[in-house]
C-alpha cells in the first residue's frame, strides 16, 4: 500500500489487509467511486511476483481479463451502491487458474460507502479437490450399489443416524435419511431388537470393532437380513465421540447357503438311504452266505475227524478262521455304512462307539472323547462330522502307529469344531495332498465333505510330531430359523 492509501484505510480495512497477507491464495484491491485502484495487497500477490504498483492507478475492468471488463464494471458499480456480487472467471495471465472475485462495498468511518474492495480468491486447487471428492463419492456410491453395502455414521454427541444413499435404498428409504438413535426401532426386526439395541448401548462406550447380524424392516414392510459392521472413534480424552460402519445387505447370500444345505440334507439323505440299502444287501445276503460256507467248512472238518489227515485238518481249520475274519470285516464295513448310533443316539454317542472301536484295533493306551455337545446339531453337520472323525480314527489306526488319540469337539454360538489328533508319526501334507489318490488318508474326501457346508478343513503334521484334523462347520444357517 501507499502512505496515502493507508491513511485512507480503516480499521476493517487494516484487518482485511492482515487477513491478506496471511492467506497464501488471497489478493486485495480497493477501488474508488472512478474505479480506480488504489491499493492492492495479498499472499497471493507476491506470490506470482506481482507488485502493488502494478495494480495501484489502473482501474478495476484494466487488470482483469479483458472479457470480463463489462461484467466486472458492472459489479463494481453495484459494490458503490452497497451491493455484493460474486464472479468465477480464469486468470488474466494464466488462464490455468480459477479465481472467485468478490465485489463488496466500502463504507467509511459514518457508514457512508466511499468506494469498494475486490477479495479474489484462487480456488483452482479447492475445485480441483472438489472434483476429485465429487468423483470418490461416486465410485463410492457405486461401489456400494454394486456389493449392496451401506454406510452409516452415529454422532453420540447428538445422538443422530446419518446413512448413505446406498443403505436408504436397502432401508427402501429415500435418500438423505437422518435419524435419532431412539428412532433405530422403526428399523429392525421386532424379535432382533433386544440385541440390535444391547449392541449399541455397549458401543456407547466401547470403540471396538464390531459385527452384528440381524434383520430389518424396509418401509413396505418386506424383510432382510444385513450384516453390520463397524468401529468407534474416540476423542484426545479417550470418548467415544462417534461410530462410522457398514452395513450389507446379506438376504440373498443367507437364502442360496440355506437353499444349499437344504440340497445337500438331500443328497446326504439319498447316500444314507443308498448305504442303508447296501448295508442290508450284505448283510442280508453276502454275510450269510459266508456264514453259511463257514458252517459247512466246519462240519466237513468235523466229518474227516480222525480219518483225514493233519494237513486237511489244519488247511479247513485255517479256512475256517480267516472265513470268520472276513466275516467279521464285512460287518464292520456294515456299521460304517449305516452307523445305528448316530441315527438313534447322536453325534457324541456315536463318536464315542468309534473311538472305542480305534483303540480296540489299533491297540491304543487311550483314545478319549471331550464334547461340548448338548442334544443333537442338525443331521447334515452331524453326519459330516462323524464322517470326517471315522475317517481320521482309520487313518490313526491304519497308518499313525500312535499310543494316545484324542476326539474334540467344541460348540459356539455360530459353529462347532472338531478335532482329531494323535501322537504317532505324523507325515508330510504336502506329499500326502500330491499323492491323495493312492494314498490313504481320504484327505480329499473329508475336504470336500466339509467345504460343500461352507466349513474349513485343516490338517496339522509333521513327521513325528503327530497329526491334528481340525473341522469348522458353521450352524443351520439363521435365515432358516429367522423366517416368521
Amino acid at each position: 500500500m501507499t502512505a496515502e492509501a493507508t491513511g485512507r484505510a480503516t480499521a476493517g480495512e487494516a484487518g482485511l489487509r492482515l487477513i491478506a497477507e496471511h492467506l497464501p491464495d488471497l489478493i486485495l484491491l480497493a477501488f474508488d467511486p472512478g474505479l480506480e485502484i488504489w491499493a492492492a495487497t495479498g499472499a497471493a500477490l507476491r506470490a506470482r511476483g506481482w507488485k502493488a504498483g502494478d495494480f495501484v492507478g489502473r482501474t478495476v475492468p484494466e487488470v482483469g481479463r479483458a472479457a470480463d471488463a463489462a461484467i466486472v464494471e458492472a459489479y463494481c458499480l453495484a459494490a458503490l451502491r452497497g451491493e455484493c456480487r460474486r464472479l468465477e472467471t480464469t486468470g488474466n495471465k494464466d488462464p490455468s487458474r480459477l479465481w472467485a472475485q468478490f465485489f463488496v462495498p466500502l463504507p467509511d468511518d459514518r457508514g457512508a460507502v466511499v468506494g469498494g474492495m475486490l477479495i479474489a480468491r484462487d480456488i483452482t486447487d479447492h475445485r480441483r479437490a472438489e472434483r476429485q471428492l465429487l468423483a470418490s463419492r461416486r465410485q463410492l456410491a457405486e461401489a456400494q450399489r454394486i456389493a449392496q453395502v451401506g454406510s452409516w455414521e452415529w454422532d453420540l454427541e447428538t445422538d443422530e443416524l446419518a446413512f448413505s444413499d446406498e443403505f436408504c435404498r436397502i432401508l427402501g428409504r429415500p435418500p438423505g435419511l437422518r435419524m435419532a438413535a431412539a428412532d433405530v426401532a422403526e428399523l429392525v426386526y421386532p424379535a432382533d431388537l433386544e440385541r440390535v439395541e444391547a449392541e449399541m448401548a455397549r458401543m456407547r462406550t466401547d470403540p471396538t470393532p464390531f459385527a452384528v447380524e440381524h434383520r430389518i424392516v424396509r418401509h413396505e414392510g418386506a424383510i432382510r437380513t444385513v450384516l453390520a459392521r463397524g468401529e468407534g472413534v474416540v476423542d484426545t480424552d479417550g470418548r467415544v465421540v462417534r461410530f462410522v460402519g457398514t452395513d450389507q445387505d446379506v438376504t440373498d447370500h443367507r437364502k442360496a447357503g440355506a437353499d444349499r444345505r437344504r440340497l445337500l440334507n438331500r443328497v446326504y439323505e439319498a447316500q444314507q438311504g443308498q448305504d442303508r440299502r447296501l448295508a442290508a444287501d450284505l448283510h442280508d445276503g453276502h454275510v450269510q452266505s459266508l456264514a453259511a460256507i463257514g458252517f459247512k467248512l466246519e462240519q466237513a472238518r468235523l466229518r474227516l475227524g480222525a480219518s483225514g489227515s493233519p494237513e486237511v485238518d489244519e488247511l479247513l481249520w485255517q479256512v475256517t478262521k480267516d472265513l470268520s475274519a472276513e466275516v467279521t470285516s464285512l460287518r464292520r464295513t456294515i456299521g460304517r455304512l449305516r452307523p445305528l448310533v448316530l441315527v438313534e443316539d447322536g453325534l457324541e454317542a456315536a463318536l464315542r462307539e468309534e473311538a472305542k472301536s480305534a483303540c480296540n484295533r489299533a491297540a491304543l493306551v487311550s483314545c478319549e472323547v471331550i464334547s461340548e455337545l448338548d442334544g443333537r446339531l442338525d443331521p447334515v453337520v452331524e453326519t459330516a462330522l462323524f464322517r470326517v472323525a471315522q475317517q481320521a480314527l482309520a487313518n490313526v489306526v491304519d497308518h499313525a502307529g500312535a499310543t494316545h488319540a484324542l476326539v474334540a469337539i467344541e460348540c459356539s454360538a455360530r459353529g462347532v469344531t472338531l478335532r482329531v489328533s494323535d501322537d504317532g508319526c505324523g507325515f508330510d501334507p504336502d506329499h500326502v495332498q500330491v499323492l491323495a489318490d493312492i494314498a490313504h488318508f481320504g484327505l480329499i474326501a473329508m475336504r470336500e465333505r466339509v467345504e460343500a457346508l461352507g466349513g474349513r478343513f485343516q490338517v496339522i503334521t509333521a513327521p513325528g510330531d503327530g497329526t491334528v484334523v481340525e473341522v469348522r462347520l458353521p450352524l443351520t444357517d439363521p435365515i432358516e430359523r429367522w423366517e416368521p
